[in-house]
């Protein structure tokens, strides 16, 4: 039993020596003041832990070593509290009255020469003074426990575990004290059990105090949970890049328990803040100029107690940087690779939110042109046509043979870019959200013919056949709107097919649908030009060159759905093409 217990005495005292040296290398490190006090704080248990084998005897040198003992055992309570203080801040007057009455207990726990010899009987007076060191340190460790507690109450969830954490070390530093001091007089069997204790205690000091990248994992996953939930919106739904940084600093403080953290964007402004103010950022960036040094590597790096986190930006490079504060575990590798993924999200979404914006720009400049475009050419060529229109009828003189024979061309060419003016007049209107539809009950081999009749100089040099019903086909539209559709699908029909070729319109109906087919025997189109051909702006290459906006087939197809139809298409290259329009008959 003897040797055991000298065993698991040895045992202890490895294992605090170890827990001692790993806070003196974390203070090296970080050369801080809380580093610094948990440090002081264990090296001294460590060492009251090591001489308490030799405590006892008699002489002038065992009463020194145990006035020794005495000193560390008050010291270590001392760091501890002010370790604490690091965390959640003691007042000025307060810490003052803690290091009084520390300095105080200790003079008197001297000056009472408290025997070396734990065995030997205490007078008094010594009594005294071993209660008021035990009190004493005592308070400098229950204080602490419930103050964290306390404090983990509705904080983020890497805080509050780590107030806790930090709750259950100061409970284990207590515990083993506590039973190292009484548990001598309990025997051997005794010792064994509180030797076997503190042993087990050892481990809870060293994830508490210094967490480890495993439980700092653990500790992040409730927010991991709401994290992945969030990640969605936060990269899809952001308005702006302002929006999407401020969320994104949020998330990064919650995940590591920053206490602040703020956005540099490209240009070296502050994109975004939380924790510090915006001006206060930028003075934090301007003296260490962080995006200097993150050009070096895509990796996050440490400076004093800031995580930077590079950003690869599409205009340069960026950086969040993320400032701990008292209550933020050490920063860690698993932290670092946790924020090079989310870095990579945030980089790609506020790329995508300037890309959006660019091309938001680019449709209000492309609607704003069809808009005044449309408008500023449709007066004159009102004019040109009416003039056009006058020389046909001879109402402004005889003109010559041959420029009798070109007036049907120029008129065609006149409706032409008349009709090429109203697409962009009616693609305006449906961007603007200002197309309203005005449905009535027509019949649609009605509204089928007067759109033939408006285009029949553009089909000029085409056979046009019409396969319509004897009765009527009725159905709710706007008969302007319908027409568009008709007489755009025969005007493409006659650009894209071969002079002299047919032209067929048929009306039907077809599973409660009212459909108008248009027939040409032109090129055709290929699958892949299919996939494109509804788009806006979407234009087909062919041999022919025709010209062309680009918005007549998604500007109808447009229209048809917002009748409760569609319009569709079947073709074979070299076998020409079938544009179908449907429209819901009316019961």
């Amino acid at each position: 039993m003897t040797d055991l217990l000298l065993v698991l005495q040895l045992a202890i005292e490895v294992a605090f020596g170890l827990l001692a040296v790993r806070t003196a290398v974390s203070w090296i490190r970080s050369p801080d003041r809380r580093h610094g006090y948990l440090a002081l704080a264990l090296t001294s248990l460590a060492l009251l832990i090591l001489i308490a084998p030799a405590l006892g005897g008699s002489g002038a040198g065992a009463q020194a070593l145990t006035d020794l003992a005495l000193v560390l055992f008050l010291f270590s309570g001392y760091a501890l509290v002010m370790f604490r203080d690091t965390f959640v801040p003691i007042s000025t007057n307060s810490r003052r009255w803690i290091t009084a009455g520390i300095v105080l207990v200790g003079a008197f726990g001297i000056a009472a020469q408290l025997p070396a010899d734990t065995q030997r009987l205490h007078g008094p007076l010594q009594s005294t003074a071993v209660a008021a060191v035990l009190v004493a340190w005592t308070l400098c460790i229950l204080e602490p426990i419930s103050r964290f507690w306390i404090a983990a109450s509705g904080r983020r969830a890497v805080e509050a575990a780590r107030l806790r954490a930090l709750s259950l070390g100061y409970a284990g530093i207590y515990f083993v004290v506590m039973i190292g001091t009484f548990g001598v007089s309990l025997g051997q069997v005794g010792t064994l059990v509180t030797d076997l204790i503190t042993l087990a205690v050892v481990p809870i000091l060293y994830v508490s105090f210094a967490p480890p990248a495993w439980l700092r994992r653990f500790w992040r996953q409730p927010e991991e949970d709401q994290f992945r939930s969030a990640l969605h919106d936060l990269l899809l739904h952001s308005p702006d890049r302002q929006t999407l940084a401020h969320r994104a600093i949020g998330w990064a403080q919650r995940l590591v328990g920053g206490e602040s953290a703020f956005v540099i964007d490209s240009d070296r402004s502050i994109l975004a803040a939380r924790g510090v103010a915006a001006d206060e950022a930028e003075q934090i960036a301007t003296r260490n100029d962080f995006l200097s040094v993150a050009g070096q590597g895509h990796q996050p790096w440490r400076k004093d107690h800031m995580l930077i986190v590079p950003l690869d930006l599409e205009k340069g490079r960026g950086a969040i940087v993320i400032v701990s504060g008292r209550l933020t575990p050490i920063f860690g590798d698993d932290e670092l690779n946790r924020l090079v993924q989310y870095a990579i999200s945030i980089t790609a979404s506020l790329d995508r939110v300037s890309l959006n914006s660019r091309i938001q720009a680019l449709e209000r400049a492309k609607s704003d042109f069809l808009n005044v475009a449309s408008h500023e050419l449709r007066g004159p060529m009102t004019i040109i046509k009416g003039y056009l229109t006058m020389f046909e009828a001879g109402s402004l003189g005889e003109l010559s043979p041959m420029a009798n024979s070109v007036l049907p061309l120029l008129i065609a060419k006149s409706d032409e870019i008349n009709w090429m003016l109203e697409q962009m007049l009616e693609t305006s209107r449906l961007e603007e959200g200002r197309l309203e539809l005005n449905k009535r009950r027509r019949d649609v081999v009605e509204i089928t013919d007067m759109a033939i009749d408006g285009v029949k100089m553009l089909l000029r040099g085409h056979e046009l056949k019409v396969d319509e019903p004897a009765e009527p086909l009725e159905a709710e539209v706007d008969t302007d709107r319908f027409q568009i559709v008709i007489r755009n699908l025969l005007t493409n029909a006659a650009k894209y097919s071969p002079a002299g070729s047919d032209i067929t319109v048929s009306i039907g109906r077809k599973e409660g649908m009212a459909t108008v087919s248009v027939i040409d025997h032109g090129a055709g189109i290929s699958l892949q030009d299919q996939a494109n051909l509804f788009t806006r702006f979407g234009r087909i290459q062919n041999a022919q060159n025709v010209q062309g906006t680009g918005l007549g087939l998604w500007l109808s197809r447009e229209i048809a759905r917002m009748h409760d139809g569609d319009l569709t298409v079947e073709s074979e290259v070299g076998s020409g093409s079938t544009f179908v329009l449907a429209v819901p008959l009316k019961q």
